[in-house]
């Protein structure tokens, strides 16, 4: 708690007359509500009666939904501009939410449209999220520093809320839950309209194939992608594993709140070692959440269980920071809005695919906890080939 208050006391008075705090104080009441109820969202539905192959068929319908909408959403943006269409993204979350409060055992049609308003919060809120984040960071410069401060607030939001989600769920029901997280969200979108003096429409369109015109730009987005694997089974099957070992609420909320503190911390620092060499720190934490994930197939040990948690939320910042921080400096330099869309299509890719797999697999847990293992080392192997490649070009052009 020290940490988050020496962080707000030092930028409190810059909150109202900075577009960049501004919009991170939207983003911290937006990841606060999320973060209240995001985690218990497939377990609300192993509890309302649906099996773990019904949750998984959930998912594969809303990231099928997903990917043509990250399209739509950058057209959006293109004609309307970034702050409303993060405002329809969240109108789109409200939506979301009384469809959950509504839902009821094999209520089919409902978990439909659950999937459409998840699909159409996601693409809205976070391409527009994204774009606007680079837009109001206008110094290149300081892309490393600000994508770490944009990281801690969120993670303040994720070590804070999930507590107060089991809470209300232990002593009141998801239903208050629901409407507690709806008000807070369209709160979050109060501050977006203070910010005046950033253009959230882009100046110029550019086409998929000159944005990927070289090798070198293809490289954060791939890394999305295969990374997608572990995202996946460490927000959704990592759970839905513990909640079938423990039988219990509480121990669900204690993994976001683990991840988050050690995050933070880590976080904090960040500023310094990701500007040493990115590859080099991206490979490091993407090999070491490898071997975290190939310690929870064998290790049975429920402390480790929540160990685990506490090593990924350290691992994962030395690989989210450096590649996101690379990936919004050449998106800046190409197109913000691109950069934004693509990111979001590529990390959502590859997830229908694997939920379909994981849907016809009856060891779904250890099959995940591998496949999330083999993409990490896949990583660092992208990571060492576009390396390679990079300094036989230099070569070349020295020689």
């Amino acid at each position: 708690m020290h940490l988050f208050h020496k962080y707000h006391s030092l930028k409190i008075d810059k909150l109202f007359h900075s577009e960049f705090w501004l919009f991170e104080l939207s983003v911290w009441l937006h990841v606060f509500s999320r973060s209240m109820i995001a985690v218990f969202i497939p377990i609300f539905l192993l509890k309302l009666g649906y099996s773990i192959s019904q949750v998984l068929i959930f998912y594969i319908i809303y990231n099928i939904i997903d990917l043509p909408l990250n399209f739509f959403a950058k057209w959006t943006i293109e004609k309307i501009g970034a702050r409303k269409v993060i405002i329809l993204g969240t109108i789109f979350s409200v939506f979301f939410f009384i469809t959950l409060y509504n839902l009821g055992p094999n209520s089919w049609a409902l978990i439909i449209l659950l999937a459409l308003f998840g699909a159409l919060y996601d693409t809205f809120y976070w391409v527009g999220h994204i774009y606007l984040f680079m837009k109001c960071n206008k110094n290149t410069k300081s892309v490393t520093k600000d994508t770490s401060i944009l990281y801690i607030v969120k993670k303040i939001a994720g070590f804070i809320a999930p507590i107060i989600g089991a809470g209300i769920l232990i002593f009141f029901e998801k239903n208050v839950l629901i409407i507690i997280s709806v008000t807070i969200l369209i709160l979050s979108s109060l501050p977006l309209f203070r910010i005046n003096n950033i253009k959230d429409r882009p100046n110029r369109k550019i086409t998929f194939f000159k944005f990927f015109k070289n090798w070198n730009g293809i490289k954060e987005y791939l890394i999305h992608s295969v990374a997608s694997f572990h995202w996946v089974s460490e927000g959704i099957i990592w759970p839905i594993f513990i909640y079938t070992v423990f039988k219990s609420i509480e121990a669900v909320a204690i993994i976001p709140v683990i991840a988050s503190i050690t995050a933070i911390i880590l976080a904090y620092f960040s500023e310094k070692f990701t500007k040493i060499n990115r590859s080099l720190v991206i490979s490091l934490g993407a090999f070491l959440i490898a071997i975290t994930w190939i310690a929870r197939v064998f290790i049975t040990s429920e402390i480790f269980y929540f160990a685990s948690v506490l090593l990924v939320g350290l691992f994962v910042v030395l690989y989210t920071l450096p590649l996101d921080s690379s990936l919004y400096e050449k998106g800046e330099k190409k197109s913000s809005l691109a950069a934004s869309t693509y990111r979001n299509f590529f990390a959502m890719l590859p997830r229908a695919f694997f939920y379909l797999f994981l849907y016809f697999i009856l060891e779904i847990f250890k099959i995940s906890f591998i496949s999330a293992a083999i993409a990490m080392f896949l990583v660092v192997t992208i990571n060492i080939v576009f390396a390679i490649k990079n300094k036989n070009s230099t070569n070349k052009l020295n020689s």
